[in-house]
């Protein structure tokens, strides 16, 4: 069984949920080449060497920010909505496990006290303009 949930909703894909046993061999991309947020997964040995590289510059056009979001200890629950709030999937995550939320909305629940690392695209325009939020109540912006 592959270690991945792939949240989707009719052709959209709203989130992929990884596992921290995942297996690869050398590296591993784990997203199409069409998503805005490009995820892999390496494991090399001692001694390999990734050739000294840059990136050209490129313009982009960012739609819709993408978020990573890396377990590093403790436990949570992710929850991902559609764009009307319904709920899509509901998945306990704990250490090393690892998420990308792609579209629509999301939740997390703290289960256990949690270190976590968060990946999103830049500039970050700050919470007031970059999100929505569905109680209104809950903005503290």
């Amino acid at each position: 069984m592959e270690p991945i949930d792939v949240i989707r909703k009719g052709k959209n894909t709203y989130a992929l949920f990884f596992q921290r046993d995942m297996a690869v061999d050398g590296a591993r991309f784990l997203t199409p080449p069409d998503l805005p947020m490009q995820l892999g997964l390496m494991e090399r040995p001692a001694g390999y060497m990734v050739e000294p590289h840059t990136h050209p510059k490129q313009k982009y056009s960012v739609q819709t920010m993408s978020e990573f979001l890396y377990i590093e200890r403790g436990r949570i629950q992710a929850t991902v909505f559609d764009e009307e709030w319904n709920v899509l999937m509901e998945k306990e995550l704990q250490a090393g496990d690892f998420l990308l939320f792609l579209r629509g909305g999301h939740k997390i629940d703290v289960l256990e006290d949690a270190r976590m690392i968060e990946v999103k695209q830049g500039p970050f325009p700050g919470d007031g303009k970059a999100k929505i939020y569905r109680d209104s109540h809950a903005c503290s912006c």
